[in-house]
């Protein structure tokens, strides 16, 4: 049955949901996510006390599951004009969920955000607070839209700036201590972050010629399908490398290793794949290889933290 602006908000906003902000997929990536970064920086900073989950887990997954949904409304907003031109059969675009309606419920994700941070203490709460001021500077686009938005590439590098600082509040929720206090290794980590979901973002935006749309802004567009590739590769370069440092500082063994080893290789295959045979359908493969990268790149962090040996 088809939906209508007048059923009920709770029907609408699942259907939302499913469409730009699938649950499921979302929750399996900020539980990973914060693992692997909880872990590491209870590793960094108590070497000799056994990892362990609490209260703090909970909360902090939590706030990212939070932010990440207001990020998305706060996206919606920014890019409203040009959806309804190049995506009219969205939901937000027909006017079965209204822009009022997603305002409220991103509202109501910074208030759990907040008391996520009060719950877990004054240090969470002051990164929090900050990840979200941040937030709103995403929002007013630096307070310079116009300009910002004709230099596509330093438009996205300075949105993704946002993830280092989660990565940072995630050390504030798991060692109530100030994220500025984070060891370098763990902020070598956060960098490690931040190529990879860049490598996803990249990966997400390139298009084949013939898919291109008037006014819709694509790396491939800018820089050309060639240039983007070889963007892709660097940027799986740099996390590779990255992951290797911290995983050769705490000794991780050979697992650890030769893990991510293989892991860059398995993603990388889909960029060849492409580069060799250039298609829309293994165009639009290589976002989901950039996303399963990012999730067994956690998952790989956390099992080798959890089942090093002590001492």
């Amino acid at each position: 049955m088809s939906l209508t602006a007048a059923d009920p908000f709770p029907r609408r906003f699942r259907a939302y949901l499913r469409e730009r902000f699938p649950l499921g997929s979302h929750l399996s990536m900020v539980v990973i996510y914060f693992l692997a970064n909880q872990l590491l920086a209870q590793r960094l900073t108590q070497p000799d006390a056994p990892l362990h989950l609490g209260s703090f887990t909970a909360l902090g997954m939590l706030f990212l599951l939070c932010i990440f949904f207001h990020l998305r409304v706060f996206d919606e907003h920014k890019d409203a004009a040009l959806d309804r031109r190049h995506y009219p059969r969205r939901l937000l675009s027909r006017g079965i969920i209204t822009f009022p309606e997603l305002r409220r419920a991103a509202a109501a994700a910074i208030l759990l955000e907040l008391t996520a941070g009060l719950l877990a203490g004054p240090a969470a709460l002051l990164a929090v607070v900050v990840s979200i001021a941040f937030s709103c500077i995403l929002l007013r686009e630096f307070f310079v839209p116009e300009w910002l938005r004709s230099h596509f590439i330093l438009y996205a590098a300075a949105h993704m700036l946002i993830m280092p600082l989660l990565t940072a509040t995630i050390f504030s929720f798991t060692t109530a201590r100030p994220f500025w206090e984070a060891p370098w290794l763990f902020w070598a980590y956060a960098l490690a972050d931040f190529f990879a979901f860049a490598n996803w973002e990249v990966s997400r935006k390139i298009r084949m010629p013939a898919d291109e749309l008037p006014g819709v802004d694509t790396y491939s567009r800018h820089l050309g399908i060639p240039r983007s590739l070889r963007v892709l590769h660097a940027l799986r370069l740099l996390n590779t490398l990255l992951a290797w440092l911290v995983g050769w500082r705490l000794q991780l063994g050979l697992f650890y290793t030769l893990a991510v080893l293989l892991l860059a290789l398995a993603a990388s295959f889909g960029i060849f794949h492409f580069q060799r045979h250039p298609t829309a359908k293994r165009a639009a493969r290589l976002e989901h290889f950039g996303g399963a990268y990012l999730i067994f790149f956690y998952l790989i962090l956390a099992a080798a933290l959890w089942l090093q040996p002590k001492g």
